[in-house]
């Protein structure tokens, strides 16, 4: 007679070659939140740093800054709503 095959049993430890302590989510958590320090430190530090002209969300509203920071009020019809003809 054949001899009965044994099953081997091995533990979860040792089919993965090393143990689940977590340590790799602590790293990724730290990380992502320096990184999100970081990065909020510089979106701040740029925003606070702007002048009148820099902080003007359109190019029509920064051209308006422009021309009342010159003092000149022909420099107003920059966003191409002048006439032609004015010019």
């Amino acid at each position: 007679m054949s001899e009965p095959q044994t099953q081997t049993r091995i533990d979860e430890t040792d089919a993965k070659a090393g143990s689940t302590t977590g340590h790799v989510r602590w790293v990724l958590a730290i990380s992502v939140s320096l990184a999100i320090v970081a990065l909020t430190l510089i979106w701040v530090t740029g925003a606070l740093s702007q002048n009148d002209v820099e902080s003007q969300g359109t190019a029509s509203a920064r051209d308006a800054a422009v021309a009342e920071q010159q003092g000149d009020a022909s420099q107003s019809s920059i966003d191409g709503m002048a006439d032609p003809a004015e010019q």
